[in-house]
């Protein structure tokens, strides 16, 4: 049986979602197989055992990226087997797919982008939501991506926006969708956003970065790529492939997640009365 398996994992843990060189467990698809190696399900002989439907960079977290595989296990033993081996991965739902089925051509995928706390203020983030709108579309993205050879630059946008989550600025996100991304073009999308709300480059000098044919160089050197520490993959969307959530492999998930979520809580409560101290000073 060919499923996919949607998955979770911490950017901030591994190198890059895809494994470099033949085992590479610095990465999450690395991770993975070693892990299906403990279980007695790859021995490293065998054809690679994972494809994978988007490749996210060293840093770049994920909710629901997706991988498939062939298994004889039942799908929610399988499941719930990986979570029990893995480290900051947490595999969640499982979907039957075709043999032939290829992964990677996917209907649409989901970025959030989470600005860090206090980078916009409340009137420059409803700026922000109209420039973000020019995305929507079908554009050249050569400017505002890492082009790799033979890569076709035109990708359709089909939603760019902001959501001012805590009415000041301190929490922002940025949602974009998408048929297909191109190395870093949602981190330098979101860049080119706010280099135009603040002025750093102006209307016109925005629009020619849409422009794959127009030279830009002067513009591009004021764009800022965003870190990928505030980068998740959402979703990636399938219209042929029906999900089902895995209750025993979430129970596991969550309950091996839970003392890292407790950590970072409190750091986020401690940054927010250390940014309240300095407001009220």
């Amino acid at each position: 049986m060919r499923i996919a398996v949607k998955v979770a994992y911490d950017g901030s843990r591994f190198h890059g979602s895809q494994r470099q060189g033949d085992r590479d467990p610095g990465s999450v698809e690395g991770s993975i197989a070693a892990s299906l190696e403990s279980m007695g399900k790859f021995d490293g002989s065998g054809p690679w055992p994972l494809g994978f439907a988007s490749r996210t960079d060293s840093g770049v977290s994920s909710l629901g990226n997706v991988f498939a595989m062939e298994t004889d296990m039942d799908p929610d033993e399988l499941l719930k087997g990986l979570n029990a081996h893995l480290e900051g991965i947490w595999c969640w739902g499982w979907g039957r797919i075709r043999g032939s089925q290829n992964i990677r051509w996917a209907n649409s995928r989901w970025y959030r982008y989470h600005l860090p706390p206090g980078m916009l203020d409340g009137e420059e983030v409803k700026a922000l939501i109209g420039v973000l709108r020019k995305y929507v579309g079908e554009h050249d993205f050569t400017h505002l991506s890492r082009l790799e050879d033979e890569k076709n630059p035109v990708t359709l946008i089909e939603k760019a926006d902001a959501y001012d989550l805590s009415g000041n600025g301190d929490l922002v996100i940025i949602d974009i969708v998408g048929s297909r991304f191109l190395w870093q073009q949602v981190r330098r999308m979101v860049g080119a956003a706010i280099a135009r709300v603040r002025d750093d480059i102006t209307t016109e000098e925005f629009d020619s970065l849409l422009l794959g044919t127009t030279e830009v160089s002067m513009v591009k050197n004021r764009v800022r790529t965003m870190p990928p520490t505030g980068l998740v993959l959402m979703d990636v969307h399938y219209k042929d492939i029906d999900f089902n959530i895995s209750g025993k492999a979430l129970d596991l998930a969550l309950d091996r997640s839970s003392e890292d979520a407790w950590r970072a809580s409190l750091t986020v409560i401690l940054n927010t009365a250390l940014r309240s101290m300095r407001a009220n000073r």
